[in-house]
């Protein structure tokens, strides 16, 4: 199944006509991989899809790049030595283009926002994001197809590494992150990254992984991810190496039961913030709610991290083709941190859980 990218420019196009936007500049990021399936990466040279009602989209590019543009009719393209943002105003100048309203999607750098903002005389600079969130929020089949794919090799990946056990005892969290992005390139995943913490760095929630070594009697706490054709994975699974002693397996019953709270309150209708409600008033009752320092998931797709989130306060109604973490943790400074995360898909039918590793406690 192929991603529409004409249908979803053509929605764009119709939403900025609504709104009164008379242009969109679009940079490398989530929105150009959202609109074009283009994901190229962002450099020091001037890369826009340009977006305007009533004109066909055209790019701007260096001629290094006009081979990999998905949109060759019409480019403007321009070579080391000039000066893009010019050769772009005049353009947009001599072909009538308004330029009062123009929106800049939110990768765009302040080195080439400034630059347009000077030559493009009086227009108004504005993110693009209302033009294009609301509809990336609600995944279409193909979507969905990506996201469903991208969990399945991550779950592969993981399940290969741990398969090592006890071998994985003197090694370090960047060997164990090392061998897992190698797992994942293998299978396919790009841009392969993630949290390895050891032990009480674990109840770092967004620890930078090091050189910490895995020993006996320690948690070892691996949240990753990675894409699949543009789409995203992310999962976290906590295990201990050696007999956990009787706090960290009340505290990883705990968040399981927590994951589990989550999951039956994603339901059709509900608010995204009763997902947070349920799962973090779990965790409160059994008086380790202040260790619960986050909120208990993230919308997920193009980007790792998205909108809407699973929050206190987000009353978005959870409905067909949304993507999103549930991933309470209880987090012990000095000693230990528990987190449980899986990737949710809402299907017309309800709650699709996308990753397959178990998550009862693996003891090594």
């Amino acid at each position: 199944m192929q991603i529409q990218f004409e249908a979803r420019i053509g929605k764009v196009l119709a939403e900025m006509e609504r709104q009164g936007v008379e242009l969109f500049l679009v940079g490398p990021g989530s929105t150009l991989k959202y609109l074009a399936g283009y994901g190229v990466k962002a450099d020091e040279r001037l890369l826009l899809l340009v977006l305007s009602p009533g004109r066909k989209p055209f790019f701007v590019a260096n001629r290094l790049y006009l081979r990999q543009l998905p949109i060759q009719e019409g480019a403007l393209l321009w070579g080391d030595g000039e000066d893009a943002v010019a050769l772009l105003a005049d353009q947009l100048a001599a072909q009538g283009y308004p330029t009062g309203r123009v929106a800049v999607s939110k990768e765009l750098p302040a080195h080439f926002v400034l630059p347009l903002l000077e030559a493009l005389k009086g227009a108004r600079l504005e993110l693009g994001g209302g033009l294009t969130d609301p509809l990336r929020i609600y995944k279409d089949e193909a979507e969905r197809e990506c996201m469903r794919t991208a969990c399945r090799l991550a779950s592969q990946a993981l399940e290969a590494v741990l398969d090592r056990g006890r071998w994985w005892l003197g090694k370090t969290e960047g060997q164990f992150m090392g061998q897992l992005a190698f797992e994942m390139t293998s299978l396919g995943l790009k841009l392969p990254s993630g949290i390895v913490a050891v032990g009480a760095e674990a109840a770092v929630p967004h620890h930078a992984t090091a050189d910490t070594v895995i020993e006996e009697g320690q948690c070892l706490l691996v949240d990753f991810g990675g894409n699949w054709k543009n789409y995203n994975t992310d999962m976290t699974r906590t295990v201990h190496f050696g007999e956990p002693s009787d706090e960290f397996r009340k505290v990883y019953d705990i968040v399981l039961e927590a994951q589990y709270k989550g999951r039956e309150a994603a339901r059709l209708g509900n608010e995204l913030q009763e997902v947070d409600r349920a799962a973090r008033g779990y965790i409160a009752s059994k008086g380790y709610g202040e260790f619960f320092t986050h909120r208990t998931g993230h919308g997920i797709g193009i980007d790792g991290h998205e909108g809407p989130s699973a929050q206190e306060g987000e009353h978005t109604v959870i409905a067909p083709g949304m993507a999103f973490s549930i991933e309470p943790g209880i987090y012990l400074p000095g000693k230990f941190g528990v987190r449980i995360e899986d990737q949710a898909l809402i299907t017309e039918n309800g709650l699709e859980i996308l990753h397959s590793v178990p998550r009862e406690l693996r003891v090594f």
